[in-house]
């Protein structure tokens, strides 16, 4: 890293610039830091780029493709700003070198690190492909390593700059020496490119040279296109795999896909030497070691003084008030019906209900009108995860209808429903009707991960805030997104704790090679192995059989067993830890805290222990607060409150809050935001506080669980809860 010069800001957006990363066509990359103390890779638009209205349309596009890219290997996009006046977008930082420092250090690597690289970036090649990008620029420069395998950066915003370079002066976009054939003459430049370009990079990595040689730009592209690459030094395993890769025609080559599978291999042990093992761990240490930065101070929106009678909108559950009339919106993957559940007229605007009920007035129309905040829930109300989709409903509906109740606030509310079924296209549908709702002020976005990432993009152009109790994947972050949970790295500190320090041999990592799996076991296997703690990394899909895997814990004698990913794939790994006869520690994460392992499991789950972001209402450990709301709850829907309904209503009261202390007579989806980021408020399960940059979560609530007698049993706040 090099210092700023002069002319580097002190801060791109909520981001305090710490040094240079590097320079290049398209401006400078900046390490960043929020305020929270996340390092990010800030990427600054030069101002020649920035100027052009069309470049502007292209990033735009690109930053909101990129954003959809999952991938374990491919570092996400975590915030941007299209419209800043000089665009920037920031991805997560990855402290390993680049593979090109780490080749002119040790010189080319061992067959099965080329073999495991190949494989990871080919896999992550893939996902960039099915997200309707191409990469354009792959080569060891935007490869960095890490522990646990490499990382391709720099995707997103190729196609916007290459457009406007190409328009500007016709030149070959690219980096000579591997860009394929089609790049070197300025031909059209599809996914073959990419792989072409891989099979360079894999040539470099295997020999320290380069495929096509060196010297003079115009030498290098015409050796590319005209001559046959140089593939000596390429082990023979490798050879015909990498050669397949450099097919000067693009139909002869390997798809992402079909290149990962012919390299990929169960490998066991680190998957590179030593010696660059100790260079990744040195850069990683150095950036941990950054001076601390003086705090941003913010100051808080004015709140004007509340009357003497006054009750805060964050005040403890009052009486229930009779069931609202709501409005709920079916979506197929095209179209949204709207289905009036009382007055039409209301119901399409921003208007209170016929019969004035839950406003707080007596209906006789004596009393001022309140205005009327639309809160949209999108939810899997009737898919696969429609259990915790109807809990956030009804915990939403209970606040609506109590706070619609209370007279002393100057908002009555009313929530809007959207089934995503939890999928993508309903997700996106959902959005869509939403954002050309203007009485819709915020969305809670009750539902599964992949269905907030297709409607993120439609919310993030709308400028709609979007709430989620239940998705914690950082790739999500932006503008619009405040996650109201500890994301899903994070949820991982008491389980590092548990097992750091402790005599209990290897712990083995199980993650089921989605990007949720991936977050959760990197950040525990990066602290265990800082506590010195010894970790075997293991990935087995969800529906393949982990009966090998089980047996491995038992061969290696393995103190504990975590599993990162859903409730299905932990229960047959549940299954198989039975089957093979092992008798240590198993624990899960957040998505398995779901029935549906205790059903799919039965007894193998007996035992297991899990990290969650939901509270039990119902647990006579659980706080005051969540036990009353579990009183409340049962009185208005018949039934105890099930996980996640405390944490909607939490959501709802926020928003309240949000907007009584804004102290305005209209309240709009741009007040909200802000507002909500620079405000801490001690909800029923637990206390939610934000990052005002982005949104990230800075608040409590990790609680620990136990599965005993076919039920999660809740046992405390810290890790000191669960058995030794």
């Amino acid at each position: 890293m090099q210092p700023l010069h002069p002319t580097d800001p002190a801060r791109v957006g909520g981001y305090r610039t710490l040094g240079r990363l590097g320079a290049g066509g398209m401006g400078v990359v900046l390490l960043g830091r929020s305020a929270g103390g996340a390092l990010a890779a800030v990427k600054l638009v030069r101002a020649e780029y920035a100027d052009d209205p069309a470049f502007r349309v292209r990033f735009r596009r690109e930053v909101a493709v990129a954003r959809k890219v999952r991938s374990r290997w491919a570092v996400p996009v975590v915030d941007a700003d299209t419209e800043a006046p000089a665009p920037w977008l920031a991805t997560e930082f990855v402290p390993g070198p680049a593979l090109s420092d780490a080749v002119a250090r040790a010189g080319g690597l061992p067959p099965d690190s080329v073999r495991f690289l190949g494989a990871r970036l080919a896999e992550a090649l893939g996902a960039v492909h099915a997200a309707g990008l191409v990469h354009r620029d792959v080569k060891p420069a935007n490869v960095l390593l890490a522990t646990d395998g490499p990382r391709l950066i720099d995707f997103g915003i190729a196609r916007a700059l290459d457009d406007t370079v190409l328009t500007a002066t016709d030149v070959v976009i690219g980096s000579p020496g591997f860009l394929s054939p089609e790049q070197a003459q300025g031909g059209h430049v599809g996914p073959p490119s990419d792989v072409f370009s891989l099979g360079c990079v894999l040539a470099y990595a295997a020999t320290g040279r380069r495929p096509f040689g060196s010297g003079p730009v115009e030498a290098m592209l015409f050796r590319t296109v005209h001559d046959t690459a140089d593939t000596t030094g390429i082990p023979h395993g490798l050879l015909d795999v990498v050669a397949a890769c450099l097919a000067k025609a693009p139909g002869d080559r390997p798809t992402a896909a079909g290149l990962r599978d012919a390299l990929v291999r169960d490998a066991e042990g680190p998957w590179l030497p030593g010696p660059l093992l100790q260079l990744i761990a040195e850069r990683s240490a150095q950036m941990l070691q950054l001076p601390d930065i003086e705090p941003t101070r913010a100051t808080a929106p004015t709140v004007p003084a509340a009357p003497a009678d006054a009750t805060p909108a964050d005040a403890p559950p009052a009486p229930v008030a009779p069931p609202r009339p709501r409005r709920r919106i079916l979506l197929g993957t095209a179209a949204a019906t709207l289905v009036a559940g009382g007055g039409a007229a209301w119901l399409l605007g921003n208007r209170t209900p016929p019969d004035g009920k839950g406003t707080g007035l007596d209906g006789k129309g004596g009393e001022r009108v309140r205005p009327t905040l639309a809160v949209g829930l999108q939810a899997d109300l009737t898919g696969p995860g429609r259990a915790a989709g109807q809990a956030q409903r009804d915990g939403a509906l209970l606040a609506v209808e109590q706070l619609s109740a209370r007279a002393d606030l100057p908002f009555s509310f009313r929530l809007v429903e959207a089934d995503d079924q939890g999928a993508p296209g309903p997700a996106a549908a959902a959005a869509a009707a939403f954002a050309a709702d203007p009485s819709v002020v915020a969305v809670l976005a009750a539902t599964a991960g992949p269905a907030v990432g297709a409607a993120l993009t439609g919310y993030d152009k709308a400028g709609l805030p979007v709430l989620t109790v239940t998705d914690g994947d950082t790739t999500h972050l932006s503008r619009v997104y405040t996650c109201l949970r500890p994301n899903d790295a994070y949820q991982m500190r008491p389980v590092a704790e548990y097992l750091t320090g402790r005599d209990r041999g290897t712990t083995l990592l199980v993650d089921d090679g989605t990007t949720y799996g991936w977050q959760t076991t990197r950040f525990l296997s990066e602290a265990l192995r800082a506590g010195k703690s010894p970790v075997t990394p293991a990935t087995v899909a969800a529906g393949a059989d982990h009966t090998a895997v089980a047996r491995d814990a038992v061969r290696a004698a393995a103190g504990a067993v975590l599993y990162g990913g859903g409730p299905f794939g932990a229960a047959r790994l549940a299954r198989a830890l039975t089957a093979a006869g092992y008798r240590g520690r198993a624990v899960a994460t957040q998505a398995v805290h779901d029935l549906r392992f205790l059903q799919e499991a039965g007894e193998s789950a007996e035992g297991w222990l899990l990290v969650s972001t939901a509270v039990d209402p119902v647990s006579a450990v659980a706080p005051a607060a969540a036990r009353a709301f579990d009183t409340a709850f049962r009185t208005r829907h018949d039934r105890p409150a099930p996980l996640h309904a405390a944490e909607a209503y939490d959501a709802v009261h926020l928003l309240a809050r949000c907007a009584q202390d804004l102290g305005r007579a209209q309240v709009g989806r741009g007040d909200l935001l802000p507002t909500l980021r620079a405000t801490t408020h001690e909800g029923v399960s637990k206390r939610y506080a934000f990052e005002q940059a982005n949104g990230t979560y800075t608040g409590d609530g990790l609680f620990c669980y136990e599965v005993a007698s076919a039920r999660f049993r809740l046992l405390g706040t810290r890790s000191t809860a669960w058995p030794a």
